[in-house]
């Protein structure tokens, strides 16, 4: 998604080696403060973390926002063998619901590998930070496209109401998912609601998008 972007700093130039090793121990610093609650995530932060310069930061990164995305990159491209290869074929009739459940698991799997990092994707998303929300839409684009060919779409145009069905179905597990990983949100949750979010919801969701897809391919 960010091919080149490694060899170069700000200004274009080439990175060498103690340039690449800056870098990454940027990013390393970056990963550990996403991870850690009790830590910010803030440019001041990072370079607090790793004994460097603000202007030494800059030297790799735009802004906060370009950093994140370097972090997220390598996980934005996990999706690919995480979940999305599991719509690049079309599924049978006689096995949608077995498919529609597997698919729904590897995506809940995948954002509870990422948790913080998604989530904070979805906060910076929500705040309109334009490259952030970007790359969310870019990442939502691909499943749709892929859920609408499943019902029966052309993947062609990706118009139409299957695709509209699609962005209905993508938002509503979205949203499952980030509720389900959320362990703050969760531990607010009253005990008898709890059970809904370590798997009932998952499997609601995972029903409701086989029938779905049944329901539109028998209108095709």
């Amino acid at each position: 998604m960010r091919e080149g972007l490694n060899d170069t700093n700000q200004q274009g130039q080439k990175l060498g080696k103690k340039g690449k090793i800056t870098r990454e121990r940027i990013l390393s610093a970056s990963r550990e403060l996403i991870a850690d609650p009790a830590c910010e995530f803030s440019l001041s932060a990072v370079a607090r973390h790793t004994g460097l310069r603000m202007s030494s930061i800059y030297t790799y990164f735009a802004d906060l926002p370009d950093l994140f995305l370097a972090v997220l990159d390598p996980v934005a491209r996990e999706a690919e063998e995480a979940y999305l290869t599991l719509l690049r074929t079309r599924w049978e009739d006689g096995e949608i619901d077995a498919r529609a459940t597997e698919l729904v698991q590897a995506f809940y799997a995948y954002w509870e590998r990422h948790s913080r990092l998604l989530h904070l994707r979805n906060r910076l998303a929500d705040q309109h930070e334009r490259s952030v929300l970007l790359q969310r839409i870019a990442m939502a684009r691909t499943v749709v496209r892929l859920l609408g060919w499943q019902m029966g779409g052309d993947p062609d145009g990706a118009t139409g109401e299957p695709y509209d069905l699609a962005s209905v179905l993508y938002t509503g597990l979205e949203r499952v998912v980030t509720i389900a990983t959320d362990t703050e949100l969760k531990a607010c949750y009253p005990a008898d609601i709890k059970p809904r979010f370590e798997g009932a919801t998952l499997r609601q969701q995972s029903r409701l998008l086989a029938l779905a897809i049944k329901d539109q391919r028998a209108a095709a």
